[in-house]
C-alpha cells in the first residue's frame, strides 16, 4: 500500500509540476489523440502476414484505440530487379488492413519502416528507394478517405560520423520525396521526422517544407535507462531494477567493469530522468509547430516489460500521456502484442483476458467489459477441430519467422490449395506458430494424438527439428522435439505425408539468447505448451514446404 500510495503521489507531483506554469498547446491538431503500432506483421519477412487480421482491428477499436500505425519493410516486398515493383501480396495485405480501418473509423498510417536496429545505418542511396516505392503507394491510395496517412520513413539515421551533415542530408531527401508524393495525391497527410533516428532534436532543424498537409513527428523514450533497461540489443542490457522516478535507495548498483556509456546514463539518471528534463523537449516541439502551423505527433514511445516495475512502468505512462495531452500532441505507443506491448507478456495476449489493465487505464483506455477471449486451444476443445495451419490460415494463431523467404500462402500449377513454402534457409532458421497462451496438451499427448502435416523439398540434405515448446513468461523455454530428415520424406520434390505421435517427442532441453543451450533437466511438461516451431538445422537450405499441420487422434 504504500509503495501504491507513493506512485500516486510522485505522479501528482508530476502533474502539479507541469500544470503550475502556462501549458504551451499546438494549435492545429489532428482528428484523433492516441494510437497504437503494430509491429512485425510487415516487417522483416512475408512470414509474419497472419500475425493479425480483422478482429484484432475491431478488439483495439473496442479499447479506445483512434490510429494504428503500421511499420513495412518495404524492401522485403519490393523487386530490386523490377524498378522497386512491390508484391501484389504486400499490396492485397495494406488494402484488407486499411479496409478494415476505415470501416471502424480509425486512422492509418502506412510507414516505411525498413530496418532500424540498433547496428543498422540507413542505406546512403535510400533517396532513391523512397522515389521508386512512395509513388505506387501514393498512386494506390490517392483516391482513398482521409483515414490513411503517409509517413516519409522511420527513424533515417545514415551513420557517417557527421551527425549534422546527416540531418541536413535527410531533410532534403525528405523534401525530394513529399514533392514525389504530391505530384500523385495532394490530399493526404504526410508525416515527417527529423534524421537522426526521429530525435525530437533533428526534428526541430527540419526545412520549412512549404506544405500545409504535414504532420511534424518525433520518438520519445525518455529516460532511455529506465525505459530500455536490461534491452539485450541495447548498451544497458546489464543494467535493471531501474526505477521511475529516480530514487537513489531503490537503484542498482553498476554492473561491474561498467562501460563508459553504462557509467554516463546512470551517472545522469536523475538528472534525465527529472520532470524538468523531460516536458522541455516537448513545449521546444509545440513553439515549433506552431511556427510551422503544423499538427504534431509522436508515434513512438514506450517501455520494455521484461524487468521495469509494473507499478512503475504504467505510472510513466501515464506521466507522458499526461503531459502530451495537455500539449495536442497526438500518441501511438510502441507496440500491440510484442516487449514494449499492451499484454501481461509478448507470449500471452488473449484478448481481452491478458490485457495489461494499468497500462491500458494509464494510456487513457478502457477494458472491454464483458468481452470474452477467443484462442485456437479453447476452440479446438469445443469444435474437435485442432488445425493449426491449412490452406493459407492458421485461425486464432500468431504465425511468425524472422528472417525467412516465401511465402504464407504459397501455390502450384493447377491447384488453389494454399501452402508455406520456405526459401533459402540459413542455419536454424524458425517458424513459429504461436497459441497466445499456455495450453495444456497432456489430454491429447495421453490419449495418443499424433502431429500430422505434409512436407516436400527437393534438398538432398533435407533435416529440421519440429518441437513444441513450454513457456510462460517468466519459465524458460524448454523443449519437446523430433527430427524429419530425408529419411523420412524424400527428397524427391513430392508431397509425404509425417505423422508423430505426441508421446515421441523427446525432452531435449532449451535455449535463449542469454543463456545459450541448456540440456534437458527433466523440466519440460505438456501443461504449458505456447508454440510448435519448424527449425531448419544447422545446414543452409534451398528450403522446403509444409502444409496441412494438424494434430490428430
Amino acid at each position: 500500500m504504500k509503495k501504491t500510495l507513493s506512485i500516486l503521489l510522485v505522479s501528482a507531483l508530476f502533474c502539479g509540476i507541469a500544470m503550475a506554469g502556462t501549458v504551451p498547446k499546438v494549435k492545429k491538431t489532428l482528428p484523433f489523440s492516441k494510437g497504437i503500432n503494430m509491429p512485425v506483421w510487415m516487417e522483416y519477412g512475408r512470414f509474419n502476414t497472419l500475425l493479425y487480421g480483422k478482429k484484432d482491428f475491431e478488439n483495439i477499436k473496442s479499447i479506445g484505440v483512434e490510429a494504428v500505425r503500421v511499420p513495412v519493410w518495404f524492401d522485403v516486398w519490393a523487386d530490386k530487379n523490377a524498378d522497386y515493383k512491390l508484391a501484389p501480396e504486400c499490396l492485397d495485405l495494406l488494402d484488407r488492413a486499411i479496409g478494415w480501418a476505415e470501416e471502424l473509423g480509425m486512422y492509418f498510417i502506412i510507414d516505411f519502416h525498413n530496418d532500424c536496429s540498433g547496428a543498422s545505418q540507413t542505406n546512403p542511396r535510400i533517396e532513391n528507394v523512397l522515389l521508386k516505392i512512395w509513388p505506387q503507394i501514393a498512386e494506390r491510395y490517392k483516391s482513398k478517405g482521409n483515414y490513411v496517412i503517409y509517413e516519409v520513413m522511420n527513424e533515417p539515421h545514415f551513420e557517417s560520423g557527421n551527425t549534422q551533415a546527416d540531418i541536413s542530408k535527410w531533410g532534403k531527401v525528405q523534401g525530394k520525396v513529399i514533392e514525389a508524393i504530391r505530384a500523385i495525391d495532394k490530399k493526404h497527410s504526410i508525416i515527417v521526422g527529423g534524421g537522426y533516428w526521429d530525435s525530437l532534436d533533428s526534428m526541430l532543424k527540419l526545412p520549412d517544407y512549404k506544405d500545409d498537409n504535414l504532420i511534424y513527428n518525433f520518438h520519445d523514450y525518455t529516460p532511455f535507462l529506465f525505459t530500455h533497461q536490461g534491452a539485450s540489443w541495447t548498451f544497458s542490457k546489464r543494467i535493471t531494477k531501474v526505477p521511475f522516478p529516480y530514487s537513489k535507495q531503490k537503484m542498482p548498483p553498476l554492473p561491474p567493469n561498467a562501460t563508459d556509456a553504462e557509467k554516463w546514463e546512470y551517472t545522469n539518471y536523475e538528472q534525465n530522468s527529472s520532470e524538468k528534463t523531460l516536458v522541455s523537449p516537448l513545449d521546444k516541439a509545440v513553439e515549433f509547430a506552431n511556427k510551422r502551423n503544423a499538427a504534431l505527433m509522436c508515434n513512438e514511445f514506450g517501455v520494455l516489460m521484461t524487468y521495469a516495475d509494473p507499478k512503475e512502468r504504467a505510472n510513466w505512462y501515464k506521466i507522458k500521456c499526461g503531459w502530451m495531452d495537455e500539449r495536442n500532441i497526438a500518441r501511438l505507443s510502441w507496440d500491440y502484442t510484442q516487449e514494449f506491448g499492451l499484454y501481461k507478456s509478448p507470449q500471452e495476449s488473449r484478448f481481452p483476458d491478458d490485457l495489461n489493465i494499468q497500462v491500458i487505464e494509464a494510456m487513457g483506455y478502457r477494458y472491454p467489459a464483458g468481452a470474452q477471449s477467443e484462442t485456437w486451444f479453447t476452440n479446438a476443445k469445443k469444435t474437435g477441430d485442432w488445425t493449426i495451419y491449412k490452406d493459407g490460415s492458421a485461425d486464432y494463431i500468431r504465425v511468425q519467422s524472422w528472417n525467412t523467404v516465401g511465402s504464407l500462402a504459397a501455390t502450384e500449377n493447377g491447384s488453389n490449395e494454399k501452402f508455406i513454402d520456405l526459401k533459402e534457409l540459413k542455419p536454424y532458421d524458425e517458424l513459429l506458430f504461436q497459441f497466445k497462451e499456455s495450453c495444456d496438451f497432456t489430454s491429447l499427448k495421453d490419449k495418443g494424438a499424433k502431429l500430422e502435416f505434409y512436407v516436400k523439398s527437393a534438398d538432398p540434405r533435407f533435416d529440421i527439428t519440429v518441437y513444441f515448446r513450454d513457456m510462460e513468461s517468466k519459465i524458460f523455454p524448454w523443449r519437446a522435439s523430433t527430427i524429419i530428415t530425408w529419411q523420412n520424406a524424400k527428397a524427391d520434390g513430392n508431397w509425404h505425408k509425417i505423422s508423430v505421435p505426441l508421446r515421441n517427442f523427446n525432452d531435449v532441453g532449451g535455449w535463449t539468447k542469454e543463456t545459450n543451450w541448456l540440456v534437458s533437466e527433466g523440466k519440460f511438461t505438456w501443461t504449458l505448451i505456447d508454440a510448435l516451431v519448424f527449425q531448419n538445422n544447422n545446414h543452409k537450405s534451398p528450403g522446403y514446404s509444409i502444409k496441412d499441420i494438424k494434430i490428430v487422434y
